[in-house]
């Protein structure tokens, strides 16, 4: 969650220093009776794409730094957070409503924090593969999942080396 907030801060402030490039000129072109020439306006529109293609490139980098590390992290402790869910569902009352609600509690948090930043101006493949990670978490997440427990891990797997791929 943590990790999403910075990702939401560091693309506000990325967004506000994109829209703050460049302007300030052409109100004084204007205020002076003059008009930009098409050659400025051709470099001033190169150099919005430029912003922009470098908007994303930050952007799919930030997603990819937050999502691998806790996608892998997540994907390598699934098998120790079933065994926990178990452990707590034999105990039984109120240890196995909390052992639930905290294993359905990380995998939503994990599915929103992918599905954010799949919404963010990443790279089309980068985003397919958060998007897809996404939707596995959130299925294995569902309660009328019947995933057997040995297929969830690969699945996870699966899901974690194709988002590590597209961020290579």
């Amino acid at each position: 969650m943590r990790r999403t907030l910075i990702t939401a801060a560091a693309a506000t402030a990325l967004a506000f220093t994109l829209a703050g490039c460049g302007g300030g000129d052409s109100e004084t072109d204007t205020a002076a009776g003059q008009t930009s020439s098409p050659t400025a306006t051709a470099s001033a529109d190169a150099e919005s794409a430029g912003s922009a293609e470098d908007g994303a490139a930050a952007a799919t980098k930030t997603a990819c730094d937050t999502a691998v590390p806790v996608s892998e992290e997540n994907a390598a402790n699934i098998e120790d957070d079933f065994g926990k869910l178990i452990a707590a569902a034999v105990e039984g009352g109120s240890a196995a409503e909390t052992a639930e609600s905290e294993f359905r509690s990380k995998l939503a948090g994990w599915s929103g924090m992918l599905q954010s930043l799949a919404v963010d101006p990443v790279d089309a493949d980068v985003q397919q593969a958060l998007t897809e990670t996404a939707d596995v978490v959130a299925q294995i997440n569902d309660p009328d999942d019947n995933t057997p427990m040995g297929q969830v891990a690969d699945l996870l797997a699966e899901a974690t080396g194709k988002l590590k791929t597209a961020c290579a």
